[in-house]
């Protein structure tokens, strides 16, 4: 009920099958529901139009297989009144105190006026994968351009539209949050993180995480260790504009 009063924004809880436990009002009105019984239960692929489901199970997949939320997301999405649009999407992994997944939480926020515009479609979309997914390889902003079908600059005015910030500070920060889950997860080494994490070695990922977040990655981790695992630790509580 929490989440039914907000316009413009989908929740849903999806079981460790891809089957629909929980989710707001507006995902009803998205796909034409009229009682929940005709979600709850059943997959993606059951409920939205094929192209999206295929898209949204991906995402799962790779969320599963890396243990690791995915934030930024650009996606194709129904909005309540029929019209196709596009929205930013987060996924976050849920766990049962044994350690093992039990489900996914997914967030996503609608982009009326920026669908409307024109100023997002499948090619922008995947450029964005390899920035908030594929962090940890080398990133040209040039190259993301071209597969955008887009100029440099026009690419980074498109970014910067949609969220808030330069290509070069999305994919760092994409980097860094990947990296506080990282940090969270377990006690890999820094090398190893910075690594995984698209950074050539721990003294970048520790300058830039100090630059984010404001404290250094062995200092992080020794605060999540005080916390107890059910807190939702705040991973960004700056981001230098």
């Amino acid at each position: 009920m929490l989440f039914d009063g907000v316009p413009g924004f989908a929740y849903i809880v999806k079981d460790a099958a891809g089957r629909y436990v929980s989710f707001n009002q507006s995902v009803m009105q998205r796909v034409k529901a009229r009682r929940p019984e005709d979600i709850r239960g059943h997959t993606a692929a059951e409920i939205w139009p094929g192209p999206m489901a295929a898209r949204y199970n991906q995402q799962d997949q790779w969320l599963i297989k890396r243990q690791l939320p995915i934030f930024d997301q650009l996606d194709p999405t129904l909005y309540a009144d029929g019209e196709t649009g596009w929205c930013i999407t987060h996924k976050y992994p849920l766990y049962v105190t044994t350690g093992e997944l039990a489900g996914i939480l997914c967030l996503s926020r609608d982009l009326p006026e920026i669908s409307r515009n024109g100023l997002i479609n499948e090619q922008l979309a995947n450029a964005v994968d390899r920035m908030v997914i594929h962090f940890e390889d080398k990133l040209q902003i040039a190259d993301l351009a071209e597969q955008a079908g887009l100029s440099s600059s026009l690419f980074s005015a498109r970014i910067r539209k949609i969220y808030g910030i330069s290509p070069a500070d999305l994919i760092l920060r994409s980097r860094i949050r990947a990296a506080c889950a990282l940090l969270r997860r377990d006690d890999a080494p820094l090398s190893q993180i910075a690594l995984q994490c698209g950074f050539y070695d721990h003294s970048l990922l520790s300058r830039q995480f100090q630059r984010v977040i404001g404290t250094n990655p062995s200092s992080y981790r020794k605060w999540l260790q005080t916390q107890p695992q059910s807190t939702l630790v705040p991973w960004e509580p700056h981001w230098p504009r």
